[in-house]
């Protein structure tokens, strides 16, 4: 008898493994070249494992996603008005219930030919993006509670008028926005561990307002790039300042002495809530 209640146990944990696996399938997405002078693409994820890159490749994206289709919808669509193309891809989930990374993996290229105002909206999540080397004029993202790292290895052969990053909870890594190459930039830390490195080629001056609410805020600047930074902390929160010897400093306010006069730059304000902000220079 109980020989026969194991074996039972045993075929109704085979019988479950199958059901949690789920049907996986794989789908592969690509928007052939296309004459446009601007690309306006919408990338919405979800919950899922993303990795989204750059290269040099004709087609507007190509894509291979691989999920579960009975807990996750895949779309996508391509238009074209006039000049601009009109690019929304991405997925939903149709389970609320069980969310789990391993039901919604993708493998992103997007095209470096083409002039792009780019918004990437994922939720929980492990994601990783490079965006070096793409055309950007405008960027958005908007990050769940996530794990996150995001790298601009190429410099950015456009200006960014604006780049916008809004991040829950989250563990979140920006490498080298210095290659962005942008005009303004806000960051909206939310409940988190975040570093943000500007190292990079800059081919003008930046801003940066840099927003941290519950959590902890490592900053990377070059030590050679002119800076001024604005900052305040409080009996709630604190900005530490490392190797400000090089710097002019006067009540909270950091400004290496050649800002005014160079041409390029980065211009940070920072404001923390309930948590901290390090700033590091580098070599």
């Amino acid at each position: 008898m109980i020989k026969k209640i194991i074996l039972w146990g045993f075929i109704v944990s085979i019988i479950s493994g199958y059901a949690l696996a789920g049907n996986f399938v794989t789908k592969q997405i690509s928007y052939p070249h296309d004459d446009i002078e601007l690309l306006v693409a919408n990338v919405d994820l979800a919950a899922g494992h993303f990795n989204i890159a750059t290269a040099d490749i004709p087609e507007i994206v190509k894509a291979e996603v691989e999920y579960d289709d009975r807990r996750v919808e895949i779309y996508s669509d391509y238009r074209k008005k006039r000049n601009t193309g009109y690019l929304e891809i991405g997925s939903d989930l149709l389970s609320k219930t069980h969310i789990d990374s391993e039901n919604n993996r993708w493998e992103m290229t997007l095209s470096k030919k083409y002039k792009t105002d780019l918004s990437i909206d994922i939720g929980a999540c492990k994601s990783q993006l490079d965006l070096g080397g793409i055309p950007l004029v405008y960027f958005r993202m908007d990050v769940g509670a996530a794990d996150a790292n995001i790298i601009f290895s190429e410099p950015n052969p456009e200006i960014a008028e604006n780049i916008s990053i809004d991040v829950g909870a989250s563990s979140f890594e920006g490498e080298k926005f210095g290659n962005a190459n942008f005009k303004d930039m806000v960051f909206d830390g939310g409940v988190g561990k975040f570093k943000l490195d500007f190292s990079g080629e800059y081919k003008t001056k930046s801003r940066a307002e840099i927003s941290i609410g519950l959590g902890k805020a490592i900053i990377y600047i070059p030590s050679e790039l002119p800076v001024r930074i604005e900052a305040e902390d409080n009996f709630l929160s604190s900005v530490k300042f490392k190797n400000v010897s090089r710097y002019e400093v006067d009540n909270e306010y950091f400004e290496s002495r050649d800002f005014e006069s160079s041409p390029i730059g980065l211009d940070m304000k920072i404001d923390v809530g309930l948590g901290s902000v390090e700033i590091i220079w580098v070599d």
